[in-house]
Order: structure tokens, then sequence, then C-alpha cells
């Protein structure tokens, strides 16, 4: 049996609420409100049922000024980990690494409690007390995350929460006030880095590998995602010049991709060192020989990084082989990322200006435009001599890591 409704006496013609009386005699009191319209058309009519007519009345008032104005956010019960997913996939604009950066900052809500919640439930305090809780126990094994870790969560939680009030599901930010925990300048060491003489040893036991031009640009300074993404159309041998267009990157797993360069200032045309210039020369000949091999054309947009069948050299592979070579020639392990870190190091330890060691590098050196200014190619010509020069000291300085 329904509960009986009726019209309660009315006062104000425009509120039409009803009194409803259940089976065990609870009394409420229910209106109606068109609060928009369907994709196809069709109006969306919402129903809201209170304890009180005082209440009822107050908030139809609300709800209708509302609508009216179009600020109404109705009742959704969608969880914040279907909004994380929702607003990812409206990332395509995206890089690929980028993409990945966060959907593995999107994986410390999807594991947490936090979760599950309704959106628009979520307040202020839940974020700040997931916060806290991935400061101190996030990381595996119920170890702390890293405060760059938990800051990059939390700027991705941040774009998350602004999406869902673009979208109407929110009706204001829950994370706009939340801080991020402060991170320190990390700053390279020189037990991160090699010495001058330590590259240049590392240089000659890789002058024994297929691809040891390669290994002379990381030395140089590019990341690896530029060498890895470097093609034969990006060179000029004749000139002796290099264009970082594009980076070969891992996504996840086994998958990878070829991306835009990380920032506007990593897209960049570089002079090539002579040791650099003949060793890619060397290795464009042996290619070709290799592609007439097989009987495949040459293909100017081939990958500098490639194995004997032309196929792109995988960013893991390339670091797995670097870690050999470095073994191989009794050296200090240390990552590519501190390879590029030594190039940083040694040019500014001989006295290379910070901005053309920024600009040679692909960095920003936050500094005023006027300081930053326009780098010429001799200065760029000055900055890859120094890791190889004859003049100058070996220990490398201690630079901010980039």
């Amino acid at each position: 049996m329904k509960p009986m409704t009726e019209r309660p006496s009315r006062t104000r013609r425009a509120e039409p609420i009803s009194r409803r009386l259940a089976k065990n005699g609870r009394v409420t009191y229910t209106f109606q409100v068109d609060t928009g319209q369907h994709p196809d058309g069709r109006r969306i009519r919402q129903r809201f049922t209170y304890s009180t007519l005082a209440e009822a009345r107050r908030e139809f008032r609300r709800i209708t000024a509302e609508v009216n104005d179009g600020r109404f956010i109705g009742r959704n019960r969608q969880t914040l980990n279907e909004v994380c997913d929702a607003w990812l996939l409206s990332r395509r604009d995206i890089r690929a690494n980028t993409a990945r950066n966060y959907r593995d900052a999107l994986g410390y809500v999807h594991r947490n409690d936090i979760g599950a919640t309704p959106v628009q439930d979520l307040r202020q305090h839940h974020i700040d007390s997931w916060v806290a809780q991935l400061a101190e126990s996030g990381g595996r094994g119920g170890k702390p995350l890293a405060p760059a870790t938990v800051r990059l969560a939390l700027v991705t939680l941040k774009q998350v929460c602004e999406y869902a009030a673009r979208q109407g599901l929110i009706a204001r930010d829950p994370a706009q006030y939340v801080q991020a925990p402060r991170q320190r300048v990390q700053r390279v060491d020189a037990s991160d880095v090699w010495t001058r003489e330590e590259v240049a040893t590392f240089a000659e036991i890789a002058a024994e590998h297929r691809l040891h031009a390669v290994f002379l640009l990381s030395c140089y300074g590019l990341r690896r995602s530029e060498v890895c993404g470097l093609r034969w159309s990006d060179l000029d041998l004749t000139r002796g010049t290099l264009s970082v267009e594009q980076g070969h990157v891992e996504v996840s797993g086994s998958q990878h991709a070829i991306d835009a360069p990380k920032t506007s200032r990593s897209r960049r045309t570089l002079p090539l060192p002579p040791d650099a210039t003949t060793a890619l020369r060397a290795l464009r000949a042996r290619q070709q020989q290799e592609t007439l091999a097989i009987g495949v054309p040459w293909d100017e947009d081939r990958h500098v990084c490639s194995n004997e069948d032309g196929t792109p050299v995988l960013p893991r592979t390339y670091t797995g082989w670097f870690r050999r070579i470095s073994k191989n020639a009794d050296l200090r392990s240390i990552t590519l990322r501190n390879l590029r870190h030594t190039s940083v190091s040694v040019m500014l330890h001989r006295g290379v200006p910070a901005s053309t060691v920024a600009a040679w590098h692909g960095h920003d050196v936050r500094m005023t435009n006027s300081v930053y200014g326009r780098v010429y190619d001799d200065g760029l010509v000055t900055a890859a001599a120094a890791m190889f020069g004859d003049d100058g000291g070996d220990a490398p300085a201690d630079a901010t890591g980039h």
C-alpha cells in the first residue's frame, strides 16, 4: 500500500509541496522540479523529500533558484575513481609519458579508500587525510612516499576535482585549498655523477659497441628518450647539426611510443661535436650496408638508435646496454639520467654559462628572460667542447637536478 499523499494548505502557489503519510505514521514533504534536459531533449525531473514543511519550502526556493541560474548540481553517485577515469580519458592532448605519469599518480587514489567515495561527498578533510597517509605510509611495504611523488599525486587529483566542477558534478572544489608537502630542491652530489675522466673511459669502451655514436650523444647530455627517438632526417652531417624533434618513451610495461619533446625548450637544434659527427657518419654507413644486406631500401626516417633489421631499440634495452658497458669499463654504477647530470656538472664546472648549459640540455634555468637571453651557436659549441676538451679540471661541480 502506497503512502497517502495530500496537499498541505498552501500560502504560496509557487511551492507545489505535497504531504506524504507513511504506513508507520511518518510524515514527509515532497516536491518535484525540472532540473535540466537529457541529450535527447527529454526533461530531467527530480523528486526531493524532507522531514518538515519549513525545510521543504526552504529547499524548494534554493533549488529552483539554482536551476534558473544554471547553478544547480543534481545528486550523482559517481565515485572519485570513476571521475578520475573519465578525466584521464578526456586528456587526449597529452604526451604518452605524461599520461603514464598521470595513471601512476591516480593509482594512489584507486588503491585507497578515498577512491570509493562519491565525488559529491568528498571534502577537504578527506583529501588532507589522504595526503598525510601517502606521506607517512603510501609507498611499497608501508614506507613513506617521497614528497615529490605525493606532490604529483595531489596536483593530479586537483586537476580531477577541477574537471568535476567544470562538468557540473560538484558545486565546489574540495582540493582547492589542500597544501602539498614541501619539496626540497635535490642537488646532484659528486658521488652521483662521473668525472670527465670516467666519461672518457666510458666513451672509449663504448667504441666497441655497434651504437657507439649514440652513446656519445648520451655522454653529451641528451635524454634517453631523445637519443632513442632521433632519426637520420633529424641530422645534418654536412653542417654538423642535430635537431631534437621527438622522443621514444616507454608508456607502461612493454608498451612504448614516439612522443613530442618534453617541453618547448626541449625542441632544439645543437651543433654536433667533431667526434660525434665522425661516429655518426660511420654508423650511418654501417646501417646502410645492413639495409642492403636484407634487401630493404634506406629510409631517412629510420631511427639512429636502431637494431640491425631497422627496428627502433627499446629504451629499456638501451639502458641495459649502458649498464653493461659501464660494468665492463669497471666504472661506478650511475644511471643514464645521472650521465645527463654529469654533462651539466662538467659544463658548469668548466665555466660554461648557466644559460648556455640550460639551452644545450633543453632546460629551464628559472631566471628572468633578460638573464636567460638568446644563446648563440658559438656558446653551444663551447658547451660541447667542455665535455672532452683538454683544459680545465676533472672534478664535477654540484648542479641542481633537472
